[in-house]
C-alpha cells in the first residue's frame, strides 16, 4: 500500500494567500491612516476657529450676566428713587398748604406796627458798692 501524503502545493497556496491578504490589509490601513491625517490637518483651522468662537461666546455670556446684574441693580435703585420722590412730592404738597396759611396770615398783619418807646437815663445817681475783703491766705486774722 502506498502512503497517502497531503498535497504540499495546497499548503503553499494557503500560505501565499494569507500573506497577500495581510499585505493588502496593511496597505489599506496605511492608506486610511494617511487619509485620516490629511483630514485632521484640513480640519485644524476649523477646529481652532471653533475654539476661538467658543471662547468669545464664553466672554460674551459673562458680559451679558454682568450687564443683567447691573441692570437689576439700576432697576432696584430706580424703584427706591421713585418711592422717595413720591414721599418728597407729598411732603412738598403739605409744605405748600402750610405756606398758604402762613402767607395768608402774614397778609392779614398790618403794614406797620407801633412799638412802645423806651426811656433811657444817661446818668446814674447810685454809687458803686464798697468791697471789703480780706484773705486768710497769709495767715492774717
Amino acid at each position: 500500500m502506498t502512503e497517502r501524503r497531503p498535497p504540499v502545493h495546497l499548503a503553499v497556496l494557503i500560505g501565499v494567500s494569507t500573506a497577500a491578504y495581510a499585505v493588502s490589509l496593511a496597505g489599506t490601513a496605511a492608506l486610511q491612516a494617511n487619509t485620516d491625517q490629511a483630514l485632521i490637518l484640513a480640519r485644524t483651522p476649523a477646529q481652532e476657529a471653533a475654539v476661538r468662537v467658543g471662547e468669545a461666546h464664553d466672554r460674551l455670556e459673562a458680559q451679558v450676566e454682568r450687564s443683567a446684574k447691573a441692570y437689576a441693580l439700576s432697576a432696584a435703585t430706580y424703584d427706591q428713587l421713585t418711592v422717595g420722590l413720591a414721599t418728597l412730592d407729598t411732603s412738598l404738597e403739605t409744605y405748600a398748604s402750610r405756606m398758604k396759611k402762613v402767607s395768608g396770615a402774614a397778609r392779614a398783619l398790618p403794614a406797620r406796627a407801633s412799638l412802645p418807646s423806651v426811656a433811657r437815663s444817661s446818668g446814674s445817681s447810685s454809687s458803686k458798692p464798697r468791697a471789703a475783703a480780706t484773705t486768710a491766705a497769709s495767715g492774717a486774722p
